[in-house]
């Protein structure tokens, strides 16, 4: 029975912080300068879009409140990753928006 909780304990606290993960960001792509002004926005859109994402899976979300119950330092880990989550997302937009201006779209 005692394995059978400490099982049951690794297991929530392996999904706990599985579940910590944000999408990662590459700041640059290969192809980012051979890309339309279509492919540009769009991209951008989709950073505008992640920062939101990263946004509404910190703080007091529900993310970090389940965590809170299940393993408390998944909360800890969370807030890290989304931190590091936020800057790769600001910094791949900040290199998206100068090849948007440098290809002169509107």
């Amino acid at each position: 029975m005692k394995n059978k909780l400490m099982l049951i304990a690794l297991l929530a606290s392996t999904v706990s912080i599985s579940a910590c993960t944000h999408k990662k960001v590459s700041v640059t792509e290969f192809d980012d300068k051979d890309k339309t002004c279509e492919q540009l926005k769009r991209d951008i859109v989709q950073m505008e879009d992640l920062e939101q994402d990263i946004e509404g899976k910190t703080g007091m979300s529900g993310r970090n409140v389940g965590m809170a119950l299940l393993f408390w330092p998944g909360i800890i880990v969370n807030e890290m990753n989304a931190s590091d989550a936020r800057d790769r997302a600001a910094d791949r937009k900040e290199k998206l928006f100068a090849l948007y201006d440098g290809k002169g779209c509107q």
